[in-house]
């Protein structure tokens, strides 16, 4: 009696997860749209992850004081397109300690930069999020502090700082790549068997 007790409730058990594991399917993604960008260092996302782009400085498009700060602080990596592009999912891969700290970034319908994720104390070689909802953009950039105090490595603390003005070269951060996608509709095949 035991036995088929047991067995009526493993049933039951693995019928309940299997509709909830068919009603949440993963994310079934677009090819890499960031293949189809310009930037000024093509290396981070070209789709080889043996070739290591960096991040640069950030040209100023206003001389006011607060961009100035901002090109003093930080470095950037921008993504261009011609037509405005979906994004949903963001995925970065880099050493670890490389992108330990960095802002998400895209560009609002007035060309203002909106942070859509503030990523800290990031030690993963491969960094992936998911939006809920979907962003449309022309420009999309990681937005990289110049030095940051780490306690991550070694479990000491460690320090990046420089002087002020244009980043010396240990203060641009390498990047193996860069891949951003957008969520597409389930495939038909697949909800139709999810039924």
């Amino acid at each position: 009696m035991r036995l088929i007790l047991l067995v009526m409730t493993l049933c039951v058990v693995g019928g309940v997860s299997g509709c909830i594991l068919a009603s949440n399917p993963s994310l079934n993604r677009s090819k890499n749209i960031a293949l189809d960008a310009t930037s000024e260092d093509m290396k981070y996302h070209d789709d080889n992850i043996h070739s290591v782009g960096e991040t640069g400085p950030i040209l100023e498009d206003e001389k006011d004081e607060a961009s100035q700060q901002e090109s003093d602080d930080y470095t950037e990596a921008v993504l261009k397109w011609r037509q405005p592009q979906t994004i949903q999912q963001v995925v970065v891969k880099a050493e670890p300690g490389q992108m330990e700290f960095f802002f998400v970034q895209y560009t609002d319908d007035e060309g203002k930069w909106v942070t859509i994720k503030h990523v800290q104390d990031n030690m993963r070689p491969v960094y992936t999020f998911t939006l809920r909802d979907p962003i449309v953009t022309t420009k999309f950039r990681l937005k990289v502090p110049r030095r940051w105090d780490s306690r991550r490595v070694g479990g000491q603390k460690r320090s990046t700082r420089g002087e002020t003005g244009a980043p010396s070269m240990q203060e641009y951060k390498k990047i193996q790549e860069i891949e951003l996608y957008y969520a597409l509709p389930p495939d038909p095949v697949e909800a139709g068997t999810a039924q």
